[in-house]
């Protein structure tokens, strides 16, 4: 088997144009660079088809001979253009033309010697080398940044569907002739990580859920959805206490998340004809009722977080309600909007606006406390998830 000989890298191509007075290719430069001499109309065929590495450009030709060359040498991209390297003795007169000078890469001001021209030539070709490098990096860079704005865009879309599923998984409306409810989701991304449920258990008792899973985005949804089909899966097997249920919603989060996610929850059983509220604060925002003479109460009876600890226990509290009491359900994403200024707007101040509309119908007295904290806000964007439910009992 015959042995493979290693290849020869081919020496660049260097062409000499015009008279180049007094500028000797010696024997050095001949021997580093393949060097053949053109007249300007044979570079205007050559530079097309096989432009070479480098030229060596006369500015004494006359400029109608060479313009068409700059012209040609414009329109090649960066990767074919050669090198140019315009000698222009400083005792020849008139000066080169402007454009001439824009094109060349290095300048010749003096005859140099044979090494010190073959120095030049290299640093020349460098240079180019350096510029079609960057040229091609930054076509790499450009091609990369429309697949990233393809896949961001698609990523957007995707996310507005997936808004939209969430959105379709919201409980419908609660329609009873003793109690009005009044909601409102606002996710600081498309999807978010608040949850809120209804659930009617019988005519006139109503199961209620309102939760705040850690995190935000995709993860946080998708840690809601479960949040909500646990609870609901917990209804759907039979009668059992607010405080067991909680309980074992609490297991099953610990059961199928991440470690070190948690979730609050609120979880209550409005029982209308009873007039009473059964409920469980795991680690929730305290929600609160105004009453119709405007005190306030909060509902903190519970336990931990959900996903703290497996076998949390927790205990439940029961509430008397009566006709024109309003409760205020809510996650943090209304408490902790921010002002100007820093401060947060705060469950005192959520208090002092459900007080000073507890005599409206829910549905206008949500709309009234949102527009109070949007306004603490002075207009600033929000940071976080917000979820808040009103009810109003008749």
């Amino acid at each position: 088997m015959a042995e493979t000989q290693p290849s020869v890298p081919s020496r660049p191509r260097l062409v000499l144009v015009g008279p180049l007075r007094g500028l000797r290719a010696g024997r050095e430069l001949r021997a580093n660079l393949d060097t053949t001499t053109a007249t300007p109309e044979d570079m205007l065929r050559l530079l097309p088809t096989s432009p070479p590495d480098a030229l060596v450009l006369d500015a004494s030709v006359e400029w109608a001979r060479v313009e068409p060359v700059m012209k040609v040498l414009g329109a090649l991209d960066d990767a074919s253009r050669p090198a140019v390297v315009l000698f222009a003795p400083e005792e020849r007169r008139p000066r080169p033309k402007a454009a001439l000078l824009a094109a060349a890469d290095d300048v010749l001001s003096a005859a140099p010697g044979d090494e010190e021209l073959l120095s030049r030539l290299r640093r020349a070709l460098r240079f180019r080398d350096c510029v079609e490098e960057l040229s091609r990096k930054n076509a790499e860079l450009e091609a990369l940044y429309h697949r990233l704005e393809t896949l961001a865009g698609r990523m957007a879309e995707e996310l507005r569907l997936a808004g939209n599923v969430q959105r379709s998984l919201l409980p419908a409306p609660v329609q009873h002739a003793r109690l009005e409810l009044a909601r409102e989701f606002i996710p600081f991304r498309e999807i978010g990580g608040d949850y809120y449920d209804f659930l009617t258990l019988g005519p006139h008792r109503l199961a209620l859920a309102i939760g705040d899973v850690m995190g935000k985005g995709v993860p946080a949804a998708l840690l809601s959805a479960n949040l909500k089909a646990s609870v609901r899966a917990q209804l759907q097997s039979g009668e059992v206490s607010p405080a067991d249920l909680v309980a074992r919603v609490n297991r099953l989060f610990w059961d199928l998340t991440p470690n070190g996610l948690f979730a609050s929850l609120f979880f209550a059983v409005f029982d209308l004809e009873a007039g009473t509220l059964e409920y469980v604060n795991a680690g929730h925002h305290y929600p609160f009722v105004v009453r119709g003479d405007g005190t306030v109460e909060e509902l903190r009876e519970g336990g931990t977080l959900l996903g703290l600890v497996e076998e949390s226990s927790y205990v439940s509290g029961r509430l008397a309600v009566h006709a024109e009491d309003m409760l205020v359900f809510y996650t943090d994403g209304v408490t902790d909007r921010g002002s100007r200024e820093g401060e947060m707007y705060g469950a005192e101040r959520l208090k002092e606006a459900a007080a000073r509309n507890r005599k409206d119908p829910a549905r206008i007295a949500l709309y009234s406390i949102l527009g109070e904290v949007q306004g603490w806000s002075g207009g600033l964007a929000a940071e976080d998830d917000a979820t808040l439910v009103v009810a109003k009992v008749r």
